[in-house]
């Protein structure tokens, strides 16, 4: 029976059909400012190919339940800019995924203890470190180094949708120490190692 309510919107498997959706969704809600912004069909047609460039790289769930959260707590037709930051916040909040901000306070309080013992959070926080260096993280001033984190860190957020080894961390490959004192060449080769692993 047409005009019929459903209780839910089927998402479709299409990257295209799901942005036509969404745009239909947009265009029900926001009517006037739907009308105003995509004014005419080419304006329209070439909004429909950007947000389909940007958005084909996540999954069509979360780029709806995305769209569905900002038609529910905003007045005003969302940006792709917008919907892109709801994307990342509704991502970070259901995968447990640190805040920026918490990931770098983490990630530069290790003090002594080595990044491959560390209990970490999200294997994220270990690559964006892995990523600035720990050395430097120790070091240098938050003023020069958390802008930089921060940059990594989205760089991961986004490699972590194709690459899934962003998701596990290293197995620690710690030498067990031996019974006997290492011999100078082999206190040397050791010292090499850990420099070029945390340096």
């Amino acid at each position: 029976m047409s005009g019929q309510l459903t209780s839910k919107i089927k998402i479709p498997k299409s990257k295209v059909e799901l942005i036509n959706l969404i745009f239909a969704e947009l265009e029900i809600t926001f009517h006037n400012q739907f009308h105003k912004a995509f004014s005419d069909e080419e304006t329209l047609t070439l909004a429909k190919q950007l947000w389909l460039a940007k958005l084909e790289k996540y999954q069509n769930e979360i780029v709806f339940r995305s769209i569905d959260k900002i038609i529910e707590t905003s007045k005003y037709l969302p940006s792709l800019s917008a919907v892109l930051d709801q994307i990342k916040k509704l991502k970070l909040l259901e995968q447990n995924i640190p805040s920026s901000g918490a990931a770098y306070i983490e990630a530069s309080s290790l003090g002594e203890i080595s990044p491959l013992d560390f209990e970490w959070s999200h294997p994220f926080v270990y690559h964006a470190g892995v990523k600035i260096g720990w050395y430097r993280l120790k070091t240098e001033s938050e003023f020069n180094i958390k802008k930089e984190f921060f940059d990594a860190y989205e760089e991961i957020l986004e490699e972590s949708e194709f690459k899934e080894s962003l998701l596990l961390l290293p197995e620690n490959k710690e030498e067990i120490p031996e019974d006997k004192p290492l011999s100078s060449k082999k206190q040397k080769a050791r010292l090499e190692n850990i420099k070029k692993k945390y340096l």
